[in-house]
């Protein structure tokens, strides 16, 4: 072979090994193909859903998930915990350092338990499962509830559409109708408006549709309408800061932003219904990048309305017709569950929102109305539905009054579900609590 032939080849075999070798190495001279795999190196913990008698024990144990050409195998080293509590305590109950964890002798006052398993080689480092000490199922009680008659004197909302927490657990209502965002206690006091007024400025909304708060405080405002950008954000006093996301199809710009969720990084993602896609930014508004596309197989979106990121930073997207699913922070599908299921279960899920230990709280509506509730098999509404990280069920519940319809949902830190809704002539929050 003469050198003119050979030298293409040569070519591409010193390009080849010089990628290889600027690949990052750890002390132990890990592969090629075992670096690429850490992103996928990713755990779970079984059971994920477990019912145990007071004074029982179950083993639970965690597992990595097997990655290209490599088994499924044991971590090497897993720290066990109850509510986050290491080992746990006669009140929760105690798990030892092989995950064998043993009911408290006497029922607790919640009886919903969290197992976790801490795995510090997985990229989702804490698994959750859910341990429910009893048979019976997991029920929620309303605790407390307000309403506005909507457009009346001396009232303030109007059509609320979407519901978020402050930094101190106020309760933040983004009125559609109104073209304003509200603040109210957690019982209902009206405490201030947000923003500056109704209009198209910098600070003025238009049909605001969400409203979330970071870890700093900040207030994030999406709209839908008119053609400037989509989000707006303000301190937590309500001072205008500035305003980000123009209208259109490229990457960072939005049609018709929905859910909203914050990662540990301070990483703003928001779901978009009409691009049909989430935009991903940093904490001062840049676009860092985006990821789904158009279609009813796994792992694509079919009118994606609610968004929710957990303590690993996953994020769970609802489709308005189902179901909800589960990627990771680049868009890499892991599952999907709760599926819309007619006559007597959900067609259309309209929100999601989620608590510290990684459940998902769903709006959803059966298809009876637009505005309507899910229909259960006893004829009674129920309006939000709970299930844990996995996609197990947990629970699901109605309004106390049958006419009153969901928007959206915020869950606080102590479990607390604060559920938006909209019903003739009036508009408030419902508070439910476990029983």
């Amino acid at each position: 072979m003469c050198m003119k032939t050979l030298y293409p080849f040569l070519l591409v075999l010193v390009l080849t090994f010089s990628a290889f070798a600027d690949r990052p190495t750890d002390t132990i001279g890990r592969s090629a193909r075992e670096y690429d795999s850490l992103r996928y190196q990713r755990a779970t913990i079984h059971p994920s859903l477990a019912h145990i008698d007071p004074g029982e024990s179950r083993q639970f144990k965690a597992v990595l998930i097997a990655t290209r050409l490599m088994a499924a195998e044991v971590p090497k080293e897993v720290k066990w915990s109850v509510n986050r509590i290491p080992g746990g305590n006669a009140e929760l109950g105690r798990i030892d350092e092989h995950g064998v964890y043993t009911a408290p002798a006497i029922m607790p006052a919640r009886r919903e338990l969290y197992i976790t398993a801490f795995v510090p080689e997985a990229v989702n480092k804490e698994l959750i499962a859910t341990a429910i000490i009893g048979d019976a199922p997991i029920t929620y009680k309303s605790v407390h509830v307000w309403s506005e008659k909507t457009s009346e004197d001396g009232t303030h909302l109007v059509t609320p559409h979407g519901i978020g927490l402050d930094k101190n657990e106020n309760i933040l209502i983004a009125d559609q109708g109104g073209n304003q965002i509200l603040r109210y206690s957690k019982t209902g006091e009206f405490m201030d408006r947000i923003d500056n007024g109704s209009g198209r400025a910098p600070g003025e909304v238009t049909k605001p549709r969400e409203v979330a708060s970071d870890v700093k405080g900040r207030i994030f405002v999406t709209d839908s309408k008119g053609d400037r950008p989509r989000v707006q954000v303000f301190s937590d006093k309500g001072k205008f800061l500035h305003i980000f996301a123009e209208k259109g199809r490229l990457q960072g710009m939005l049609l018709r932003a929905h859910g909203m969720g914050f990662d540990a990084d301070r990483r703003l993602f928001i779901v978009d219904v009409d691009n049909m896609r989430v935009n991903v930014y940093d904490k001062e508004g840049n676009s860092l990048f985006d990821w789904g596309q158009e279609g009813v197989l796994p792992g694509e979106f079919n009118a994606p309305h609610g968004l929710y990121v957990d303590h690993n930073g996953d994020v769970f997207i609802t489709g308005y017709y189902g179901p909800t699913q589960k990627f990771n922070a680049e868009g890499e599908f892991i599952r999907a569950f709760a599926h819309g299921s007619p006559p007597d279960g959900p067609s259309y899920f309209h929100s999601v929102s989620g608590d510290q230990w990684g459940n998902v709280y769903l709006s959803v509506r059966n298809k009876g109305g637009y505005d309507g509730s899910m229909q259960r098999n006893d004829g009674k509404r129920v309006s939000v539905m709970k299930y844990n990280n996995h996609g197990d069920f947990i629970s699901g519940w109605s309004f106390s009054a049958e006419e009153h319809s969901e928007s959206a949902v915020a869950v606080d830190k102590s479990g607390r579900v604060y559920a938006l809704f909209n019903g003739p002539g009036v508009s408030g929050v419902e508070t439910f609590d476990q029983e």
